[in-house]
């Protein structure tokens, strides 16, 4: 019985992950279609040149982390 439960319960985080990345994905192409980019280049970009957009991706993660360390250590000091 808890075997089926926990498997239930882990393909609804699966489906939730799905629909969350289909969201973010579909904000994002309309966000950059709207500023000019076509989501058929932003793709073909995006196989062609995994390693730059690793990078991106890690640059963007560090700082999303420096701004939250900024912020917790200015509620702390102030």
């Amino acid at each position: 019985m808890k075997t089926r439960n926990h498997t239930t319960v882990k393909n609804k985080g699966k489906w939730m992950r799905k629909i969350l990345f289909v969201t973010a994905t579909a904000l994002l192409f309309s966000y950059l279609y709207s500023r000019g980019l076509s989501p058929v280049w932003l793709a073909v970009a995006i196989v062609f040149f995994k390693g730059l957009f690793r990078f991106i991706y890690a640059i963007a993660c560090l700082l999303v982390t420096l701004a939250i360390l900024a912020a917790i250590l200015g509620c702390l000091i102030f």
